[in-house]
């Protein structure tokens, strides 16, 4: 069920009407059928029900055995083994197999392994990972198990979550899921408007610059140069739409109920460094990772067996530079991984931005010196401009891997791109056969001028709270703008992919 369209939104409607009128003891179990029936839309069969099963089973399970008996260790790393392995099964088969057969085809053996299609829930790598941490948040005692196993799978579904996420807590957010709450108009109104945005974002603008996008990247060789140079940026851009768009339909739903979700963006294209994107960037799987994976594998045995014996061969300050750098690629690459089951997700949201932390890490104080003796300033408008764009342009660069089709097919528009002849951009013939006419490219154009201008505000504070603070005649007259906007510019024509969200996939 697609957060854009109109099947979902009267799911809305019809389950917050209900979720409101029925006795306050009964909300959550409201919430808990709708989310289930939201798992299984569409996709309900044997092999789903016994994946959900599973995993809501062994969290279940696990987290009681966990308080209950006293080899709590052999019980969580069962319990991990168990969710993690169900994943890696369901969405990692082939990218172990691919390679496989690669190298029996290299070493003459005539013998190859079927690539598999498996069916998988919505929504797996999140709810899989948010049950991980659930059982572990069990085992540090910072949470109680929780002995209500519908309870439990209502954390584990909560339907707007499924598609984009963010990520959550139980600790965090269990007392808002199964408490009561009383209908709010002004949070309604404030919800309302950030669905509207959100919906703004992913039909506006996203679907615009995906057919921009699209269009270039399966022609690469008749759109080479700057067009494969804009794609990248634009794919960026629509990255960017697409999934904060998703968060802000999810966090408006959320928000009208009366559950607060944690943030999952932070005007992540003001950054001046890639270190600082990534703390604006998917907030929440940042810390989830930091959280279950970087500062549990610091300290572990294995590094600090490996940062002592650098420790003896080398010196203190590299031995714990080595220890962290070694656990970062660890982190990064599993970042890369869970965003697909395939190579370039590994090197596109992976491996390049591990390379770019890192150089990040070696060459500023190079650079600080640099532009101390040269007496360039630091601390003004230019400088800090040109370390947003150059922000933004690394971080496009390493989305082509991401956005192509396979790692050979990024690596061949990079070669491409560099056949680069900038005034091809004023051959209107040509820019305007690229996926968008000239009317498409004008709304978009000014589309993103206006979420730029939002993005302004939204550094001095909340957007929406500057406006349901000015007069009731501007308050409406920007929503019915905003609502008409999406009605006359959205695009649903020929083209229009109700459009997985770009991290529905995931």
């Amino acid at each position: 069920m697609v957060l854009t369209t109109f099947t979902f939104l009267l799911f809305c409607v019809i389950v917050l009407t209900t979720y409101f009128i029925v006795p306050k003891k009964f909300q959550w179990i409201i919430l808990t059928i709708s989310s289930l029936f939201f798992l299984f839309y569409k996709n309900f069969n044997i092999e789903t029900l016994c994946q959900a099963t599973i995993v809501l089973f062994t969290a279940y399970c696990t987290g009681i055995a966990i308080e209950k008996y006293e080899d709590k260790k052999k019980y969580l790393l069962t319990g991990i083994i168990v969710i993690i392995g169900l994943l890696i099964y369901l969405k990692y088969t082939n990218m172990f197999l691919k390679p496989l057969n690669y190298l029996l085809n290299i070493c003459n053996i005539n013998y190859s392994f079927n690539l598999v299609e498996r069916t998988s829930l919505i929504g797996i790598s999140y709810y899989s990972l948010i049950m991980v941490s659930y059982i572990i948040d069990v085992y540090r005692e910072t949470c109680k198990p929780e002995k209500n196993i519908l309870k439990l799978s209502l954390f584990m579904s909560y339907f707007p979550i499924l598609t984009s996420g963010p990520f959550i807590r139980y600790n965090d957010i269990k007392d808002d899921l199964y408490g009561k709450h009383k209908f709010n108009f002004d949070r309604m109104c404030s919800g309302f408007v950030r669905i509207l945005w959100g919906i703004f974002k992913v039909l506006v603008i996203s679907q615009r610059l995906g057919y921009f996008v699209d269009t270039v990247y399966a022609n690469p060789y008749t759109f080479n140069g700057v067009y494969i140079f804009l794609a990248a940026c634009f794919f960026t851009l629509q990255l960017y739409t697409n999934f904060s768009g998703s968060i802000d339909i999810i966090m408006g739903v959320s928000e009208i109920i009366g559950i607060k979700l944690p943030e999952n963006f932070n005007l992540p294209f003001f950054s001046k460094t890639i270190t600082e994107f990534w703390r604006r960037w998917h907030i929440t799987l940042g810390a989830w990772l930091k959280d279950y994976i970087f500062y549990p594998l610091q300290k572990s045995d294995f590094i600090q067996k490996l940062n002592k014996s650098l420790k003896n061969r080398f010196s203190k300050k590299f031995a714990k530079k080595a220890s962290l750098y070694f656990s970062m690629l660890i982190m990064w690459i599993l970042i890369g991984a869970w965003h697909g089951g395939e190579y370039k997700f590994i090197i596109g949201s992976g491996f390049i931005q591990f390379i770019y932390i890192f150089l990040e890490d070696i060459l500023t104080p190079i650079s600080n010196r640099i532009n101390k003796k040269l007496g360039i300033k630091t601390d003004v408008f230019s400088y800090k401009l040109y370390q947003v764009i150059r922000t933004f342009l690394l971080f496009s660069f390493s989305m082509i891997f991401f956005r192509a089709n396979s790692v050979t097919h990024a690596i061949g528009l990079i070669k491409n791109m560099f056949a680069f002849n900038i005034w091809v951009l004023f051959d209107r013939t040509s820019l305007f056969n690229a996926g968008l006419d000239r009317y498409d490219f004008e709304v978009l154009v000014i589309s993103l001028v206006v979420l730029f201008a939002i993005q302004l505000l939204a550094r001095k504070g909340s957007v929406r709270e500057k406006l349901f603070n000015q007069n009731i005649v501007f308050r409406w007259t920007v929503l019915f703008i905003l609502i008409f906007s999406i009605i006359i510019f959205g695009c649903y024509g020929p083209g229009y992919n109700s459009a997985e969200f770009i991290y529905g996939q995931f």
